[in-house]
């Protein structure tokens, strides 16, 4: 066995000692969904870093490289972009919500319709995000230690129901700010031997510029800061790290400083993506940038980006497992938590894993996968969300149809785009979003907080 694969499995068996000290840590359902409430700036920081910077965002990002070139950038920058636009409403989140979002929105409406459509359909779009996350691990463990693909996924997907299914929030909280240090710290060391290996002159890397290029057109950012952007603003994973923060000013103050954080992450990934995509030949199986990372980086560092990446990985999947599951057992308990409550949420962390390795199987896209999951989601709830924080409160039968409608409209948009033409793709996911604000402008009937 070589080094590297050594010392991932340490780490494993590390993580799984932590799930145990959390799993005894536990009490009641309220530990396992916000750790009591406890996160301070620090850890709250910490974990909104490594739960961003996932496989989809460092793994998947970089493969886009050779296709969109520098333009790369704008995935992690429209993250940050989500951010700081979170920043004014953190204040009524944290007052309205408790668990999940789609309680968030029922209060928001007093409609437990909108909260039963929500709590079904952002699980099942979470299952496309939580495989993402695994096929970014099974590369990593493919790539680094020869493992074959699909023993990949099964041996990470299990992993992360094991270590999530233990402790909850307990678990991610305790290990994401080690991860979010390990992550910056492996792109600082990537981005070092990078630019000392660089082929050619930066300006001259890639003839696919910052911030449009052939491949990466104004109508493609426009799609993705509403599809992608705007789930870091209204999104259930970031929301569930507003419930778990001590109070209001840490919240804020954690959401500012990881905005700032992606910025520099931002500039970091497409400067990587672009030295990968013209500097070294890829090879056929596994993901670039651990192609990159075998190419540029000394023997000795190798084994802590194996690290940092895994890292990156785990936190997202395990923030967002837990996220749908918590979400699955409000829906089936309607609120009413009791004695069984923390067992239905590990049955569910259990049934959505299994899923999740199934997809991650059968489809292994990262970017693909991840986007086709936001678009349907940032099409049903993005702007309900906006308009119930704002103020604007629509009337039960037309937040139904227009949740409903955006989600289709925004999903058959991201179908065509895939598989027919890309323009007319863009156009009905851009409307998606038009017709989603007609349905509930035209069927508010007064301010929410009236």
């Amino acid at each position: 066995m070589s080094i590297t694969a050594i010392v991932l499995v340490i780490y494993l068996i590390i993580l799984a000692a932590i799930a145990v000290f959390s799993f005894s840590k536990v009490e009641n359902y309220s530990d396992f969904f916000i750790a009591r409430k406890s996160g301070n700036f620090i850890f709250i920081t910490g974990s909104l870093t490594a739960t961003i910077l996932g496989g989809s965002a460092i793994i998947g990002t970089v493969d886009e490289g050779p296709v969109i070139g520098w333009a790369t950038s704008w995935y992690m920058g429209c993250a940050a972009i989500g951010l700081f636009a979170l920043i004014p409403f953190i204040s009524k989140v944290s007052k309205l919500g408790r668990f999940t979002l789609p309680d968030l929105l029922g209060k928001m409406y007093h409609n437990t319709q909108a909260k039963t459509i929500a709590s079904i359909i952002i699980p099942i779009a979470w299952l496309g995000i939580i495989a993402a996350q695994i096929i970014a691990a099974a590369r990593i463990l493919q790539s680094f230690t020869g493992l074959d693909y699909a023993l990949g996924v099964i041996i990470s997907g299990t992993v992360f129901i094991i270590y999530t299914l233990a402790g909850g929030q307990f678990s991610v909280l305790k290990t994401d700010l080690f991860q979010a240090i390990l992550i910056l710290i492996g792109l600082i060391i990537i981005s070092f031997f990078v630019f000392e290996r660089k082929c050619d002159s930066v300006a001259n890397l890639s003839s696919l510029k910052f911030p449009f290029n052939i491949h990466f057109r104004p109508i493609d950012l426009m799609v993705l800061l509403i599809t992608y952007s705007s789930t870091f603003t209204f999104g259930p994973d970031i929301y569930s790290r507003i419930f778990c923060s001590k109070n209001i000013k840490t919240a804020k103050k954690s959401v500012l400083a990881t905005a700032i954080i992606l910025v520099f992450v931002a500039i970091s990934i497409g400067f990587i993506s672009v030295f990968g995509s013209n500097c070294i030949t890829p090879s056929i199986n596994g993901s670039l940038m651990i192609d990159i990372c075998k190419f540029v980086l000394p023997h000795w560092s190798v084994g802590l980006i194996a690290l940092a990446l895994l890292s990156a990985v785990l936190s997202s999947a395990a923030t967002t497992i837990l996220s749908a599951s918590i979400i699955l057992t409000d829906l089936f308990e309607k609120g009413n938590f009791g004695n069984k409550t923390l067992k239905n949420t590990r049955i569910l962390i259990g049934i959505i894993g299994i899923i999740s390795i199934i997809i991650a199987i059968n489809f292994t896209s990262i970017i693909g996968i991840l986007l086709i999951a936001l678009t349907v989601y940032s099409g049903a709830f993005i702007v309900p969300i906006f308009f119930g924080l704002i103020g604007i409160k629509a009337n039960s039968k037309s937040l139904t149809h227009a949740m409903v409608t955006g989600g289709l409209l925004a999903l058959t948009g991201k179908i065509i785009y895939y598989y027919g033409d890309a323009n007319t793709g863009n156009f009905i996911i851009i409307s998606s979003f038009v017709i989603n604000g007609i349905i509930l402008f035209f069927g508010h009937k007064k301010t929410a907080f009236d």
